[in-house]
């Protein structure tokens, strides 16, 4: 099945639109069987007022973007005080990073980017003077 043509800045390809994970596939089919009235509903959704189909599939989405901004706003505070504490050489590196992000998603997206760097900071293995030797 193509997708269709007529939807404003698609971004997926085809190849992408109908690859199907053959185990995913299953569990989905027998949760649409023991869900038969729901699978009814959207099936006669999609057919008969597709508009209405896109939005009903679009509002957790919704839901799901406005409390990462919700949790990004309660963070950002800490994480452009950290970004500012950092050298040119780390902010640079966030700052490439972000980049790359749609616009839409920056402000989210700049909190975790700034989480993953910070972790990638702390965790990465400090030298040691004399590591390695046994003293005895």
């Amino acid at each position: 099945m193509a997708p269709p043509k007529d939807i404003p800045g698609q971004a997926l390809s085809e190849d992408r639109m109908i690859r199907i994970n053959p185990e995913v596939d299953a569990r989905l089919n027998a949760f649409m069987a023991g869900n038969s009235k729901a699978t009814e509903y959207y099936t006669k959704l999609v057919k008969e007022n597709p508009s209405h189909a896109v939005r009903t599939i679009m509002l957790p989405k919704m839901f799901r973007y406005e409390a990462e901004q919700r949790m990004a706003a309660r963070m950002a505070p800490q994480a452009r005080e950290w970004f500012e504490q950092q050298g040119p050489e780390v902010r640079q590196r966030i700052v490439d990073r972000l980049e790359k992000v749609n616009p839409f998603y920056r402000e989210t997206a700049s909190v975790r980017i700034i989480a993953q760097e910070k972790a990638r900071l702390d965790f990465k293995p400090k030298e040691a003077i004399g590591q390695g030797i046994s003293i005895g």
